[in-house]
């Protein structure tokens, strides 16, 4: 195998990893959750204030919400606008949505979470909730209009990395074809 060959590959690994983990973060995914509790705090750049972590700097209010599973898995979300920036879900109803948690934690009922991103316990990092929708049970479907974005999103990615696989072949039997015509425009066989 030459040396291109060997770069290319490499190249298509390293982009199939890339944006599957891109899509894995941005993406929205569904879980069937029961709502136990939430909280506001205050944090800033470096997570939520206490006396071991004072302010250093501009501070915001953000919401958590504590759920548990069918398989009595605890999770923490939090529940942040995003605003106009990046990841574009223009969320500005995080208030809203608290209120609809808190609701469904009175009634105890079970609900259809959507969210974006990752959970590190590590790095103070939690999953942004998009919306909070009651359903009647944990066997309800987790289908939504996000779970098409996500498969869309995956379709779009495999068939990019297939033009980028199939691109260079293409291009070397498209110069081998030009390279091969006569003056008259016939081909040489």
């Amino acid at each position: 195998m030459s040396l291109i060959k060997k770069i290319f590959i490499g190249y298509l690994v390293c982009f199939a990893i890339g944006t599957a983990l891109l899509c894995s973060f941005y993406l929205p995914s569904t879980d069937i959750v029961k709502i136990t509790g939430s909280e506001v705090k205050r944090v800033d750049n470096d997570g939520p204030i206490s006396a071991e972590n004072p302010a250093d700097g501009p501070t915001r209010d953000v919401y958590y919400i504590y759920t548990i599973d069918e398989k009595k898995k605890i999770m923490v979300y939090r529940n942040e606008d995003t605003g106009w920036s990046f990841p574009w879900y223009f969320k500005f109803n995080s208030a809203d949505i608290q209120a609809q948690a808190q609701s469904a934690n009175d009634a105890n009922q079970i609900t259809r979470v959507v969210h974006y991103g990752w959970r590190f316990n590590m790095v103070h990092m939690f999953k942004n909730i998009i919306s909070i929708k009651p359903v009647d049970g944990f066997d309800a479907s987790g289908f939504s209009f996000y779970t098409v974005m996500k498969v869309l999103g995956w379709i779009i990615w495999f068939v990019l990395i297939a033009i980028q696989a199939a691109l260079p072949t293409i291009i070397t039997n498209w110069r081998d074809r030009k390279d091969l015509r006569r003056p008259d425009g016939s081909i040489v066989k």
